[in-house]
C-alpha cells in the first residue's frame, strides 16, 4: 500500500464527513467502546477485537488485536496482530445515530507456519513474516440505541501484515 493510496482514504474520509446533517453523536469523552469484529479478506477470515476509550470529545485511544488461520491438508498459517491506535472522531459534525472517524495505529505482527504431513512433515516457521506495521483506517459506527451499534472499518497500511483490508462488527459501549 503505498502513501498515496493511504492519503487518498484519508481524505476521501474527511470529504464525506463534511456532508453531516443535524442530530447527535454517540462517541465521547470518558466512554469505552468494545468491538468485537469480523474482517474481509482473500485467503483467510480474520477475527479481532477492539478497544477504545474516549480521551477527549473528539479522540480516541485504544487497541486491536487480531487472529488470521489458514491452511491446506498439509500445512497452516497463522497471524497474531496488536495495533495501538488513535482516531479522531467526527462528533462536531452531528451525524444522527452515525458516529464517523479516521485514524492511524502502529502494531506487530507474528507469523508462523507449520507442515502438518507429506514432504515437510514437521517443519516449523515463526519469525519469518512477523514485523512492524503502520497503519491508517477510516470508520463508522450506526448506533441501534445509545450503547449498541454496527460497526465498518477500512484500513490499509504498510510493512508486515498491514495490507488494505475491511472489518465489521458491533460495539458495545460501558460508558
Amino acid at each position: 500500500m503505498t502513501f498515496r493510496r493511504i492519503s487518498a482514504m484519508f481524505i476521501a474520509a474527511l470529504l464525506v464527513s463534511t456532508l453531516a446533517s443535524a442530530g447527535t453523536t454517540e462517541f465521547g469523552k470518558n466512554r469505552i467502546f468494545i468491538t468485537p469484529q469480523v474482517g474481509i479478506n482473500v485467503w483467510a477470515i480474520p477475527f479481532g477485537l477492539n478497544v477504545e476509550y474516549g480521551l477527549t470529545p473528539n479522540i480516541g485511544v485504544g487497541a486491536t488485536g487480531t487472529f488470521w488461520a489458514w491452511g491446506s491438508t498439509y500445512w497452516n498459517e497463522t497471524v497474531i496482530s496488536l495495533n495501538a491506535e488513535a482516531a479522531y472522531h467526527f462528533t462536531q459534525l452531528k451525524f444522527e445515530k452515525i458516529d464517523l472517524y479516521a485514524g492511524a495505529g502502529l502494531g506487530y505482527s507474528v507469523y508462523s507456519w507449520k507442515w502438518k504431513s507429506g514432504f515437510g512433515a514437521g517443519l516449523i516457521g515463526s519469525t519469518s513474516g512477523s514485523g512492524i506495521h503502520l497503519t491508517t483506517f477510516v470508520g463508522g459506527r450506526y448506533y441501534f440505541t445509545p450503547k449498541i451499534a454496527a460497526s465498518l472499518r477500512l484500513s490499509g497500511g504498510i510493512g508486515n501484515w498491514a495490507g488494505v483490508g475491511a472489518a465489521v462488527g458491533v460495539t458495545f459501549s460501558l460508558k
